[in-house]
């Protein structure tokens, strides 16, 4: 297996550079059998900042050698430093472009450790972003866009000037500013730039605050009462043999989340071995990112999740016998941009609707998250093992020690009461 190439610390300045062997083919037109560039840098989170773009101005020197248009130069050599450097032919600072700096920091993204599928939905995230603000603003040299700039195209997201194009809510346009400015804070660690933009606007204060204050009266789940309402409806009920996409998916994945607390994207991309049973006799749901189409959001979310004997009772386990270990438990979902899960969330809230438990502002599927959190308080289930069992990280960082222990989570998920019974279910 090839290692993934990383920053070269030399060994008496501290300083990082750029190593990387000359392929045989040029060597004969670069002169080197080796290329070094220093990072300008003693720390290593800065150095693989650079090392990023640097890496990619390489690949660019080996292009131009082949079309035969590279150009040799030198850097003089400093005393105590005898480092022969090729300095690689790029662009000068005050003339990249936004769209190039989209570029670097699209390359970075692919040295992060992150999953292929993360990687791939960051890339577009963040590349949508950008382009709305050269579509908008133009292709701009980085160091020409002022904080002027970034107020005049958040003005237009939210009151476009043409009328054909439709306005971003306050939210998602500060959403859409915060990608913007984490590439613009990429160039600044690259060197590329001196200050951030999109920061030194202030445009967030001008926006206001993210998330409205929280109110007493607001509830972001669903009570006791609407959950055995949306459970015992007819429509809901007719849904577990539902075919097609998104098929029985809208069934099972609210019911599980309402047992579980599991977001919408852990439940939908779900493998078969991923409900297995543990050697106590209990059954538990794996949420881990071991396949190159499932993603977890944070590490606290990899886990065991114990499930409540309602579940089982209701023919859980049905999804997985006889069938075929690899294969994924709803494979009538397809992984679009928004993930599996995107589909269920637009055919459950028409179901909350009909079944007259929808309240504007209130997600439909999240809501069972924050309703399993109620339920788990109200029933004694201590904070730690419902933060276990939800994936929620406590912030200390003794619980970063040691395991959850599974037999604990298994005896407490039974003190939340049977929704199945009470909706009629069993």
């Amino acid at each position: 297996m090839a290692l993934i190439a990383q920053p070269f610390r030399h060994p008496d300045s501290g300083i990082y550079y750029l190593r990387r062997r000359v392929p045989d083919d040029l060597r004969q037109i670069i002169g080197k059998t080796e290329i070094r560039r220093s990072l300008n840098t003693r720390h290593y989170l800065q150095a693989k900042a650079a090392f990023a773009h640097a890496y990619a101005e390489s690949e660019r020197l080996f292009s131009d050698a082949r079309q035969g248009l590279y150009v040799e130069h030198r850097e003089p050599e400093t005393i105590g430093k005898p480092l022969p450097t090729v300095l690689l032919t790029a662009p000068t600072k005050s003339s990249i472009r936004l769209s190039e700096a989209l570029t670097r920091y699209v390359q970075s993204i692919s040295m992060s450790g992150r999953s292929d599928y993360v990687s791939r939905r960051h890339t577009v995230d963040y590349s949508r972003a950008v382009n709305r603000f050269i579509t908008d603003m133009g292709d701009k040299p980085i160091a020409s866009i002022q904080p002027s700039d970034i107020h005049a195209f958040a003005a237009n997201l939210i009151q476009p000037a043409e009328e054909k194009v439709k306005p971003l809510a306050t939210s998602s346009t500060r959403l859409l500013l915060a990608r913007l400015s984490s590439v613009m804070a990429f160039t600044v660690d690259s060197g590329l730039l001196e200050t951030n933009p999109v920061t030194a606007s202030r445009i967030h204060k001008r926006l206001g605050s993210g998330k409205p204050k929280r109110r007493l009266d607001d509830n972001r789940g669903y009570t006791w009462g609407e959950l055995v309402t949306l459970f015992s409806h007819t429509e809901f009920q007719q849904l577990r043999n539902a075919e097609g996409r998104p098929g029985n998916a809208v069934y099972w994945i609210p019911l599980i989340a309402a047992y579980t607390g599991g977001r919408r994207e852990e439940l939908a991309q779900l493998y078969v071995e991923d409900i297995h049973q543990h050697e106590s006799g209990s059954w538990f749901i794996r949420i881990i990112d071991d396949q190159p189409d499932k993603s977890v959001k944070t590490d606290s979310s990899r886990r065991e999740i114990p499930v409540h004997p309602d579940l089982i009772a209701l023919g859980l386990l049905t999804l997985v016998q006889d069938r075929t270990p690899g294969t994924r438990i709803f494979p009538q979902l397809v992984k679009v941009s928004d993930g599996f899960a995107g589909i269920v969330s637009k055919s459950w809230r028409p179901v909350t609707q009909r079944c007259g438990v929808y309240q504007p502002g209130r997600n439909p599927l999240h809501a069972f998250r924050h309703s399993f959190k109620t339920l788990a308080r109200e029933h004694g289930i201590p904070k730690e093992v419902s933060d276990w069992i939800t994936g929620h990280a406590s912030g200390h960082i003794g619980d970063s020690y040691g395991v959850n222990p599974l037999s604990r989570m298994a005896m407490e998920i039974q003190k939340l009461p049977s929704l199945a019974k009470a909706a009629g279910l069993l």
